[in-house]
């Protein structure tokens, strides 16, 4: 059975200003996210891996290498990259939610509608297929540990897939440097673990 620990990325200046920040977005961590991921590498002994995979993304690829310790080769892939918002990929959270009330919901995440205003933005089923389509690969690699490093909505975008969760606003996005963690059979069986963790990793 594979272990497969999610790990969203240490914060950036667009997470501290309330950006969304997108796929659009590549900004590095700032220095409280590097001190997120270094204090979360604390927490884990990536010697019991086997395998890392990163977005390639600056601040999810920065945010494994502290977590990786120069142990393993990098694995980058496409499938871990945030949603794309399109044009309001940087936007001010708060000047679209005033502009917009009606795309984002209590917790002040969009709802999948906001793709009627944003033509350029990802669709979050097309999300939902490419997470879909990673977890189906990892369950396949048989009784191995595997850490991928990713983002707030496809940290999200895991948990729903695995669970079968219907809708997207029941589920908050972990904080920066969380860690979720999920059991996958070879069968196709998906086990939640537990989600959005930030310290005692095992």
């Amino acid at each position: 059975m594979v272990e497969l620990y999610v790990v969203r990325h240490g914060e950036t200046d667009s997470n501290s200003q309330k950006r969304l920040n997108g796929g659009l977005t590549n900004l590095p961590l700032n220095d409280v996210g590097i001190e997120q991921a270094k204090n979360l590498s604390k927490e884990i002994n990536i010697d019991d891996f086997d395998e890392i995979y990163t977005s390639p993304l600056t601040r999810a690829k920065q945010t494994a290498e502290i977590l990786n310790h120069g142990v393993h080769e990098l694995k980058v892939d496409e499938r871990l990259i945030e949603a794309r918002y399109g044009k309001w990929d940087g936007a001010s959270e708060a000047k679209l939610i005033s502009e917009y009330p009606e795309v984002f919901d209590e917790n002040d995440f969009l709802f999948p509608e906001y793709k009627k205003y944003v033509d350029d933005g990802e669709d979050y089923e097309d999300v939902y297929k490419r997470v879909d389509d990673f977890i189906t690969e990892m369950s396949k690699k048989g009784d191995k540990k595997i850490m991928a490093v990713c983002h707030g909505f496809i940290s999200r975008s895991f948990l729903k897939v695995i669970t079968d969760a219907k809708n997207i606003s029941a589920i908050v996005q972990p904080g920066n440097a969380g860690v979720s963690k999920y059991r996958l059979t070879e069968s196709g069986t998906r086990f939640l673990t537990y989600y959005g963790r930030q310290t005692d990793i095992d």
